[in-house]
């Protein structure tokens, strides 16, 4: 088996769906007997999965030791209905409520309930004092760009290190679910920034690019490799395991479609066409990018699997008990594929 100098793990967006992946590295952890910031050398994630991230790269407070994905499992189970459960209402929303518009004319839930839990959980640390490096994604509003947290960055420019919290919540502050999150960037240049799951649900090929300087920093006196991504790249020394935070198979009938209006789209693109198809394309590059090596070892596992239509909705903290159970599930019918990726991680 080959040995991979860079261990990278990569979680994406699915609001309360972040419990698939907390379970399942829960079972990885307890499998390989140490916190997870001591075996990956960058944790990536969109969203939900930027919380997680950014928890697994923190001390918890209490205990002075590393969450473990248990923990961030309890952060949900604990506060699901503080996170999602009240929704800013006007005399329109309350109409809205009794038509058929109901789904479609709302306003965004109440920051203050994520933004305590954040606080709880995270407090005043920064990212600079990670226990192992963070890529964190989000967009700002005001220049319509990408813009990422990395710890990275963080321990060489002071004004890129962010308090975790605010990259918590800047990576989840969904459209039609959080308001924008307000940072200060550089002197009179204050950043309006939204969940990054607007560029990259699946954050795996942004990982595999941070995760690439890094290599770079961590071989400054060998060789490198060229900044520019190349063919020949496929020699990385690199291990990435990716985790959905499950999809539901919905299909739409072309018919139907040539009808819709643009309320008829909002739902069906934010919450499932953008989502898995970058997440698809994502997975589709990452196999090329970290092809197996010539002894059969792989560089990349993808876990990412379908769940119920009626489990699907991102804000509601009622379906987590039944999310943990489809979780379990694959874990039992996949232990074996579970525990080379834990001897993988290991080695």
């Amino acid at each position: 088996m080959t040995k991979p100098d860079i261990k990278i793990l990569s979680i994406d967006g699915g609001g309360i769906r972040g419990v698939i992946p907390c379970r399942i590295l829960a079972f990885i952890e307890s499998q390989i007997g140490m916190p997870l910031s001591d075996v990956f050398d960058l944790i990536a994630g969109t969203s939900t999965g930027g919380i997680i991230s950014l928890g697994l790269a923190s001390e918890n407070p209490a205990t002075q030791a590393p969450f473990s994905a248990e923990e961030m499992l309890e952060l949900y189970k604990e506060n699901g209905d503080t996170i999602f459960g009240t929704r800013k209402s006007n005399f329109w929303t309350r109409l809205a409520s009794v038509t058929p518009l109901k789904d479609l004319v709302q306003y965004t839930l109440e920051s203050k309930g994520i933004e305590s839990v954040l606080l709880k959980y995270f407090g005043e640390r920064r990212l600079k004092n990670s226990l192992t490096d963070v890529f964190i994604t989000s967009h700002d509003l005001e220049s319509n760009r990408p813009f990422y947290f990395s710890s990275r960055i963080a321990k060489q420019k002071t004004e890129e290190n962010y308090l975790v919290r605010e990259a918590a919540r800047a990576t989840s502050a969904a459209p039609t679910y959080f308001e924008p999150v307000l940072v200060d960037y550089k002197k009179d240049n204050d950043l309006a920034l939204i969940d990054g799951g607007v560029l990259a649900n699946n954050p795996a090929v942004l990982a595999y690019s941070e995760a690439k300087e890094i290599f770079k920093q961590k071989n400054k006196n060998k060789k490198v490799f060229d900044p520019e991504v190349a063919p020949d790249d496929s020699d990385l020394p690199f291990y990435m395991l990716s985790l959905g935070t499950g999809h539901v198979r919905r299909s739409i009938s072309g018919e139907k479609a040539k009808e819709w209006g643009t309320l008829n789209w909002i739902k069906p693109l934010v919450s499932d066409i953008f989502m898995q198809s970058v997440a698809a394309s994502t997975h589709y590059t990452i196999q090329h990018l970290l092809p197996p090596y010539t002894d059969g070892t792989k560089r990349y596992d993808r876990i990412a699997f379908e769940i119920p239509e009626n489990l699907s909705d991102m804000d509601e903290p009622k379906n987590i008990v039944a999310l943990i159970a489809i979780a379990d599930e694959y874990i039992k019918q996949n232990k074996k594929e579970l525990l080379t990726i834990c001897d993988i991680l290991t080695n």
